[in-house]
């Protein structure tokens, strides 16, 4: 019952931005995401991340996205972290910093993650902040399955403020007790541009 209530919210949204003139797309492409997370303690993990991110078949428009941090539990709810994070393609490259906090609640059978990342970016000579400010929904389906939307809004200091919003519907797969598989579809939007990607993602979790 509650897993048909789910779908029946989602879903409407969802058709909603597929049919909406004024959300008619001029680009689409995919991410191929690969991460790591290593325990090393109760309270502290290290976070590594690949993205390969591709755009209409086009290779000089390929980007290449590497991030390295570590993360800490505050409480079992509330989580920090900090870290580098590396970008390059065909035209330019881009280093930068970031720190980030993430909380957890429930609702009902729902788990709600709101989150907050800072990002410190410096491409060539040029310097910018950016905030994300992310809210996801995910429900459980079983013991391996879970179906989650999310929500991401990113601001700048520079002049407009708006830089982009990210909308994601994706479900995960535990393949086995390491391994976990996501798949799903993101709506991409600037302020001259949107963007259809279709996401796969695969994350690996160990311990020492």
């Amino acid at each position: 019952m509650h897993k048909h209530l789910f779908f029946k919210k989602i879903t409407p949204l969802f058709l909603f931005l597929l049919a909406s003139p004024a959300l008619a797309q001029t680009d689409v492409g995919s991410w191929f995401v690969y991460k790591n997370q290593l325990k090393i303690s109760e309270k502290y993990q290290v976070d590594t991340q690949y993205q390969h991110r591709s755009f209409t078949l086009n290779l000089a428009q390929d980007q290449n996205l590497i991030t390295a941090g570590l993360t800490r539990k505050i409480t079992p709810a509330f989580t920090v972290g900090a870290g580098y994070r590396h970008l390059n393609t065909n035209t330019f490259l881009e280093n930068g910093m970031y720190q980030k906090a993430a909380l957890v609640s429930s609702l009902g059978q729902l788990k709600l993650t709101n989150s907050f990342m800072l990002e410190e970016r410096w491409t060539d000579d040029h310097f910018q902040l950016r905030y994300r400010i992310g809210i996801t929904l995910s429900r459980q389906l079983n013991e391996k399955t879970a179906v989650s939307i999310s929500n991401e809004a990113f601001l700048t200091n520079t002049a407009g403020s708006f830089n982009q919003n990210r909308f994601i519907a994706q479900a995960a797969h535990k393949l086995s007790p390491y391994l976990r598989l996501n798949a799903g579809m993101m709506h991409w939007q600037f302020s001259k541009l949107k963007r259809w990607v279709f996401l796969c993602t695969l994350t690996q979790a160990l311990s020492l």
